[in-house]
């Protein structure tokens, strides 16, 4: 079946300034978790070296042996000669100053990794639980592929360049949001201003923590070839924004540029409710129905919620867009259908729509009817009608507030 566009399109008339946010980013991703709006967007599926961003990876792998049972807080890991050479002082890299040949125990060293994003730490923590770091790999790429991690593959726990490294930011904004639901005990340790370790006090790393109200973590990175980037989260009032970007040329770009993404996402961007709890959405033909069409809604019952500038929204268009025709019988809350938000048509947000009704299979008759025409018409197509977010703010359909 071809894809169907279908029930109408909404495009915003409303004057006001240009995009609410832009980037000096090449690849670029800021989602808001609240609405599943992702508010800009830029080569979010075009793959770059990890770096630092594998240790979240490793500190998922350490949060799930914990969280089974497998290991504790207190179980105690050598800190080898490899990974004091290789991870510690010598190296001249991040480190937590593990003493070689000492013992830490594993609450310990996750603080390391996670705050100071120490190399050593996260060596220990490979060996301990998996014997080698080539054996914590697989079990590193093992996880990410159940969670759903397509198009990552990760070569160490640090982190540490390899051509084989492989992640997108869209993988990584995926990584974040599963940390925060499945380990929420363990995501505070993002959010720790510092730690204590071999008499060093050390700062946490994402310094942003400090630097932009509501942020809670989680990694900053750096490759030679991927340039810096950043994964940074966070919350103010009732709304949730999860930042992704890589091949920054400087430090001091990185900076600039997140610091105003993070501020914009709360201060140009408000949430509106686009249709209240059960409102019908549009309707999707039926192939050999009793009825030619049935309406859609949001599946679960609840309101159409996006994020949205709180100025121009010129570009904004909305689409019913379901694979099609939908064949009888159909089961009411069966998905069916999706409601697509696209911006220059880049996807901003996706909507699941179920059948708002049954329809059972129609008389023989009308099967022929619908058979002859999708013989000569291949798949069905019809625009309903068309109205702006104008109209529906004038109609007082469009509820929210500008969150600050």
């Amino acid at each position: 079946m071809r894809g169907l566009v279908l029930a109408f399109l909404l495009s915003a008339a409303i004057s006001g300034p240009a995009a609410a946010l832009e980037s000096v980013a090449p690849r670029i991703a800021l989602h808001d978790e609240s609405t599943g709006s992702l508010l800009i967007a830029r080569d979010e599926d075009k793959s770059f070296a990890p770096a630092n961003f594998a240790k979240l990876v490793t500190a998922a792998v350490v949060f799930e042996a914990l969280k089974t049972g497998e290991i504790t807080d207190a179980t105690l890991y050598p800190v080898s000669e490899h990974a004091w050479r290789t991870g510690g002082a010598p190296a001249r890299v991040t480190t937590m100053f593990a003493a070689v040949k000492s013992f830490v125990p594993v609450g310990d060293l996750l603080r390391g990794l996670v705050v100071d994003y120490a190399n050593d730490a996260a060596i220990a923590l490979a060996e301990g639980l998996a014997g080698s770091e080539d054996a914590f790999t697989l079990r590193m790429n093992d996880y990410a592929a159940r969670i759903g991690l397509t198009d990552s593959r990760f070569a160490n726990p640090t982190g540490y360049p390899d051509p084989k490294a492989r992640t997108t930011l869209a993988d990584m904004l995926a990584l974040a949001g599963h940390i925060r639901a499945a380990y929420p005990d363990r995501y505070a340790l993002y959010s720790q201003p510092d730690f204590l370790w071999n008499k060093i006090n050390q700062t946490n790393k994402t310094r942003f923590i400090k630097e932009l109200p509501g942020v809670d973590g989680m990694m900053l990175a750096f490759d030679e070839a991927a340039g810096f980037g950043a994964l940074i989260a966070a919350g103010r009032g009732d709304r949730r924004v999860t930042l992704a970007a890589s091949g920054y040329g400087s430090l001091a770009d990185r900076d600039k540029d997140v610091k105003a993404l993070i501020e914009g996402a709360f201060s140009e961007y408000g949430r509106f409710e686009l249709y209240p709890p059960g409102a019908e959405i549009g309707k999707v033909k039926v192939f050999g129905g009793a009825v030619p069409e049935v309406a859609v809604v949001v599946s679960g019952g609840g309101p159409v919620n996006l994020t949205l500038p709180t100025g121009d929204r010129s570009k904004f268009r909305l689409a019913v867009v379901y694979d099609g025709p939908v064949p009888a019988p159909v089961s009411r809350g069966a998905p069916i259908a999706r409601l697509e938000v696209r911006v220059d048509d880049r996807l901003y947000q996706s909507v699941p729509l179920m059948a708002a009704a049954d329809v059972t299979r129609g008389e023989l008759r009308q099967r022929a009817l619908d058979g002859f025409a999708e013989m000569f018409a291949g798949w069905w197509y019809r625009t309903i009608g068309s109205i702006s977010i104008e109209d529906i703010v004038n109609l007082g359909a469009l509820r929210g507030r500008h969150q600050g």
